[in-house]
């Protein structure tokens, strides 16, 4: 090598050095904890929830659905420094309308107020459909001997499971409740947990020769208008309804009084297909490695989903920053479809989620992915049964406690400890962090769901956190503002915000953890997660 070879090889690696310096630099001086002021406080992000309010039901592509839609792409537009795209789903929306229910007992005919239709049931004519009322329990499963020709009457009380499966070993990682406010021997409820009891009754009603089925919740009607389970887009092959405590329990008497009672039941529907987007925003880093921040659109009340609101308000502050304050790409995805589950195949219940963690998957072998993180219901408060004032059975009350929350993390020392900090460092009280929601297998990953929307990622052995609190008002549109407390969603937006600054910097072989064995076990055959039908 001649001198003036050796000079400018010199030189190049001293502006090398000189442009690491200033990198170090530079980063030394970027943010770890957001500065509270360049995010919403809680009063303005009252104002942007109010807006989710409003909607109410935001049925996966229905108008409402919509608007907040590009309420979200409206202020996006508005942050420099963020491109967006979309990803196009058709669907076949069902659109309910009215739904009418009577009951004849003694040659008197009495009308019963529904808390709304079931989502996708079967319409009837406009006369409806007549047939005697059986009450099947929910011990008994419900089959042509106990349903043929008859509408049925099905209990559909909240699932329940023990507080203590969350502490479990292969179930939990850790937990933060400084106040002891978890009781481990207390059972934890939620609809969710009886979810696939709802879709079991739905096929086995119509595969009985059920003429109609009729939910019964353990709520008072006024709580649950416009239920709305299951939600997986399946066009049911029977009519139903939901109804609430007190009109269940008048056709429940009629039954065991042995007046043989009948009823009659009308319910309007529509079908259209329409397409409903997924909407990618996306802030370019040092590196074209993404931090996918990922939240649905479509949604039943005011928290179920305003991840959405705090993504708008984190997409505001990260672009805010000079690109040596992001050292890897952040990518905000709006996914819809959370409320429709059947986008790509009639039988296989994924959604919107899914087909985005595919493609991640594939980007993560290409080096274009390092994380996911997964907002859902943030700021959510918990609603415990109480008995009703009149005696006619519980309702939902407010507990005066923020509501649970769960993180599951895949398995990742240094993911796990760096969300553990936090969660204390913004004393994100009631914090459960899981390995996953159920037991561990022999699949890759070892654990097939992680609960709510972060689960179709870590199906796809992409690094995941994902947290989601479960109310019992979730199913419920008729809960509003007041069922989210803002200061808490203010503290969880800071310290979500923070988390991301947190894995900008991580290593990736810290942040995948186990997974990159798990993708090596993947490759060599071990068997990938069941898909859910």
């Amino acid at each position: 090598m001649s001198f003036a070879d050796r000079r400018r090889r010199a030189a190049r690696l001293a502006t090398a050095l000189v442009a690491a310096a200033l990198a170090v630099s530079a980063h030394a001086q970027c943010p770890v904890a957001p500065d509270p002021a360049a995010l919403p406080d809680a009063a303005t992000l009252k104002d942007m929830n109010a807006f989710v309010a409003k909607l109410g039901l935001r049925a996966t592509g229905s108008p409402a659905h919509g608007r907040y839609i590009n309420w979200i792409k409206k202020r996006l537009k508005k942050i420099d420094g963020v491109t967006t795209s979309e990803i196009d789903f058709p669907i076949e929306r069902w659109t309910g309308g009215k739904t009418k229910l009577s009951m004849t007992v003694g040659g008197r005919t009495v009308k019963l107020p529904v808390a709304g239709p079931i989502p996708y049931a079967k319409a009837t004519s406009g006369a409806g459909v007549s047939a005697p009322l059986a009450l099947v329990p929910g011990d008994q499963a419900i089959t042509a001997a106990n349903a043929a020709g008859r509408i049925v009457v099905r209990p559909a009380p909240a699932g329940s499971i023990a507080q203590v499966a969350f502490t479990l070993p292969g179930i939990g990682w850790s937990f933060y409740d400084p106040q002891s406010t978890i009781d481990p021997a207390a059972p934890f409820y939620g609809d969710f947990l009886a979810y696939n009891a709802r879709v079991l009754d739905l096929r086995n009603a119509a595969a009985a020769g059920a003429v109609g089925l009729l939910f019964v919740k353990e709520l008072p009607r006024e709580q649950i208008v416009g239920h709305y389970e299951p939600y997986e887009g399946t066009q049911w092959q029977i009519p139903g309804a939901f109804l609430g405590s007190d009109e269940g329990k008048q056709l429940t008497d009629a039954i065991a009084a042995g007046g043989q009672p009948t009823a009659r039941l009308s319910l309007r529907a529509k079908v259209k297909r329409v397409v409903t987007p997924t909407i990618l925003a996306t802030i370019a880093g040092q590196s074209p490695q993404r931090i996918v921040i990922d939240s649905h659109t479509d949604g039943t009340n005011a928290v179920e989903d305003n991840g959405p609101v705090a993504m708008v308000a984190m997409a505001a502050y990260f672009a805010s920053l000079p690109m040596e304050c992001r050292p890897r790409t952040i990518q905000f995805a709006f996914s819809t479809a959370h409320f429709y589950q059947r986008v790509a195949d009639p039988n296989v219940r994924d959604g919107g989620a899914m087909q985005l963690a595919q493609q991640l998957d594939r980007d993560y072998d290409a080096g274009t992915v390092s994380v996911v993180l997964v907002l859902e219901h943030l700021g959510a408060i918990d609603y415990q049964q109480v008995p009703r004032a009149d005696g006619g059975g519980p309702m939902l009350a407010p507990s005066g406690l923020r509501c649970i929350q769960f993180i599951g993390v895949t398995p990742s020392p240094a993911l796990v400890s760096t969300v553990e900090d936090v969660v204390r460092a913004y004393d994100m009280q009631r914090t459960i962090l899981l390995q996953g929601s159920d037991l561990p297998g022999n699949t890759a990953p070892r654990h097939c769901s992680l609960g709510g929307e972060g689960t179709p990622y870590n199906r796809r052995l992409l690094p995941t956190i994902g947290v989601i609190a479960a109310p019992q008002s979730l199913y419920n549109p008729a809960f509003g503002l007041e069922g989210i407390d803002f200061d808490v969603m203010r503290s969880e937006v800071l310290g979500y915000t923070e988390l991301v600054n947190r894995l900008g910097t991580m290593d990736q072989q810290a942040i995948a953890g186990d997974f990159t064995a798990e993708r090596a076990r993947r490759a060599a055959g071990a068997p990938s997660c069941p898909e859910a039908n």
